[in-house]
């Protein structure tokens, strides 16, 4: 009987110094490391300060315009800024904050009719130009491609 309280309390013993083994508490403290301290933070605008200016104050506040993308044939320019109905007048591209923003302006009065917003992710444009859907002083529109009426081309913000 004796022998065999040994052999337990060995076995007890042993699974003990195991566990003590694996624990890790006969490792160094360890420290986590700290961020880098770049966190990517998505750029912003303000667009909703830049209705009701003119071009003339758009390039002031936004820098020289910037050539239009050559993903935007001049059909689909015309489209969308109304070409059919005799309202395009001038198109002005300008880069800001990471976004790219169209300007459609009167070239006669140099005010701004509409800008228009790209990108493919209606949240995300939303919240870097800093809009808001149920703003009383704008209005926010989709632009879906017109020729692929599921793939959004940007937001139109139209001045009320």
């Amino acid at each position: 009987m004796r022998r065999l309280r040994c052999g337990l309390g060995a076995a007890a013993l042993g699974a003990a110094a195991l566990l003590g083994a694996c624990s890790g508490s006969h490792e160094p403290h360890r420290v986590p490391l700290a961020p880098d301290g770049h966190a990517q933070i998505a750029s912003t605008t303000d667009v909703p300060a830049l209705l009701g200016v003119s071009i003339d104050g758009l390039r002031q506040r936004l820098g020289a315009p910037q050539p239009l993308p050559a993903s935007l044939q001049a059909t689909e320019t015309n489209a969308l800024f109304g070409a059919a109905s005799g309202k395009l007048d001038s198109v002005v591209a300008f880069r800001t904050g990471g976004l790219l923003l169209l300007a459609n302006y009167d070239a006669h009065s140099r005010q701004v009719r509409d800008l228009l917003l790209l990108g493919h992710h209606e949240d995300s444009l939303m919240s870097r130009a800093h809009l808001r859907a149920n703003a009383d002083d704008y209005l926010v529109m989709p632009v879906f491609y017109a020729d692929k009426s599921f793939r959004l081309l940007g937001l139109r913000i139209i001045a009320r």
